[in-house]
């Protein structure tokens, strides 16, 4: 990818989280859940280094949880995967779920 692609889609990105940028956002937690075909947790490095240079965007939030789905390469492998479960059971203790 080029250097003018990457500063397009990263102005692209600011527009259209500048509405909740200056404004008193509700989400405080963020939680990233992640598949892989590998199961090692450096596999979700550059993720994570993404989502957290996004939650440095808002003051009041934090990245509370990553959850790496690992092992995940062919159609059919996520199912019954004990990540599915724990992020059920991370959902479940949330007091408000908001998707973008």
């Amino acid at each position: 990818m080029t250097v003018k692609k990457s500063l397009r889609k990263c102005e692209t990105l600011i527009q259209l989280f500048w509405p909740l940028l200056v404004s008193d956002y509700k989400f405080r937690d963020i939680y990233l859940l992640a598949t892989a075909a590998e199961n090692e947790a450096e596999t979700v490095k550059g993720a994570e280094t993404a989502v957290n240079g996004w939650v440095d965007c808002f003051p009041k939030a934090t990245l509370e949880k990553i959850i790496l789905a690992g092992g995940v390469n062919d159609a059919g492998d996520i199912k019954g995967h004990a990540a599915l479960k724990e992020a059920y059971e991370t959902g479940k203790q949330c007091k408000e779920v908001i998707f973008w």
